[in-house]
């Protein structure tokens, strides 16, 4: 199979390069206004990339778990992350991030009235939400009786990539094409044909080996080698999981054929030579 002369976008160090700098801000608003369906007046025209040194830090990885953070010229702040692996509690923790961004606004002497609204994109490479058909999926807090949403401070974007089933030639909207090139990077060797906005050529552009540092690409090893590590520690932790499952289901199996070999009179000898059972387990069933 012939290799890919891009380099993997969802990758952190790529993602960051991707949407993290003052040089690609560009693209940053194009996938931000494709993602969010903004037109016209919504539309995001300029962006402020923030620090992280508000982001929270999460025991499991040592690090801040935001990817890109910035804000638009209406003061609405905005939170993407690129979610590579599969983690328990990843939507409850979305919630977490998104409330502690929000409540990090509000320095001493603040009104609320000064709260801006937060909103938070994470892309996964893995499903979430099972029962969901589409892609993207939106989430605000609604009046569940008129569905209003009074409430707009706080919002979610999930982008479930393993669900978009595209192929090149069916491309459309920007949506379509960003969508693409972050599902079907290892597959492609030129800029798709129907791309034509300069902000998705850049975006191919940007992810080509040779554009890139000695530091960036032993950083972008580095960051293929960590997910790998922890690809293989879930898979061990599965498969123990299951070997111990298997276990308890043939002791349980052997518990309950010495259980009837009771009843029926055998001898406790008899019984554990024929189950492999010890004498002690035995006699706890009798």
């Amino acid at each position: 199979m012939k290799m890919s002369r891009y380099l993997n976008p969802t990758n952190d160090v790529s993602f960051k390069k991707l949407f993290g700098t003052e040089k690609h801000k560009p693209l940053l608003i194009s996938f931000l206004n494709s993602a969010l369906s903004l037109e016209g007046d919504r539309k995001i025209k300029e962006v402020t990339l923030l620090p992280k040194d508000q982001a929270p830090l999460i025991k499991e990885t040592k690090k801040s778990v935001l990817d890109i953070k910035c804000t638009d010229e209406r003061n609405i702040q905005y939170i993407v992350e690129m979610q590579n692996k599969s983690v328990p509690g990843f939507i409850k923790r979305t919630q977490f991030y998104l409330a502690h961004s929000y409540v990090s606004q509000f320095p001493e002497g603040a009104e609320y009235v000064e709260l801006k609204p937060v909103i938070l994109l994470a892309i996964a490479n893995h499903v979430l939400f099972p029962e969901k058909e589409k892609v993207i999926s939106y989430h605000k807090t609604l009046d569940t009786d008129t569905l209003e949403h009074n409430r707009e401070d706080m919002s979610y974007v999930f982008i479930e990539l393993s669900k978009f089933k595209k192929e090149e030639e069916e491309l459309e909207t920007v949506q379509d094409k960003w969508l693409y090139f972050f599902k079907n990077w290892g597959k492609t060797n030129e800029v798709p044909s129907k791309v034509q906005e300069k902000e998705l050529i850049e975006a191919y552009h940007s992810m080509e080996e040779y554009n890139w540092s000695k530091a960036e690409r032993e950083a972008y090893i580095q960051a293929n080698m960590a997910l790998t590590d922890e690809y293989d520690a879930r898979r061990k932790e599965r498969e123990k999981g299951v070997e111990e499952g298997l276990e308890k289901g043939r002791q349980k199996e052997k518990l309950e054929i010495a259980q009837k070999m009771l009843k029926r009179g055998r001898s406790i000898d008899e019984i554990a030579e024929d189950t492999g059972l010890s004498s002690e387990e035995i006699k706890t069933l009798s």
